[in-house]
């Protein structure tokens, strides 16, 4: 996979991780994980997906990873571990501070906004297209010294 940096976001010492469609009493979101304070670096990483269609190939790119690591530390993937997993029903997840629940318009507004592109920075959070869709995605941790220094949602 190829990765992108997106930018940097400080979440203030905590996240919601989930779809930003939900509400914060929707059962398949994870909220207020408490993480290191810090600028958080905004990637996503690109799996290319290939194959063939009626005898014609093709290949498209698709969100596989979207994570927050501070201070842009990436660690190695296999000495993450896996601390929950979210639902998806917008084909949309990410890391979000104090997400607000959105009334009609806020979601349209919200929804105008990221019409384009595979991934987002907003004024509450960070988050991208989930891979191939809708379904339920595993929420994978880095701790240091006890505390949350990087996360990531696996969509491939």
């Amino acid at each position: 996979m190829r990765r992108k940096k997106i930018g940097v976001k400080n979440f203030h010492g905590s996240v919601d991780i989930t779809d930003p469609c939900y509400s914060r009493d929707v059962w398949c979101r994870m909220n207020d994980m408490k993480i290191k304070e810090g600028e958080y670096t905004c990637m996503v990483w690109y799996h290319t997906a290939k194959g063939d269609c009626n005898g014609k190939p093709y290949a498209y790119k698709v969100v596989g990873i979207i994570g927050i690591y501070l201070d842009g530390r990436i660690p190695n993937q296999k000495t993450m571990k896996e601390i929950g997993s979210i639902g998806v029903d917008a084909g949309l997840a990410g890391f979000f501070h104090n997400k607000p629940d959105y009334d009609d318009n806020a979601w349209s507004a919200f929804c105008d906004m990221v019409c384009h592109g595979d991934a987002w920075i907003t004024a509450d959070g960070f988050c991208s297209s989930s891979g191939y869709g809708d379904g339920g995605y595993g929420v994978y941790a880095q701790e240091q010294n006890g505390e949350i220094v990087a996360l990531e949602i696996r969509f491939i």
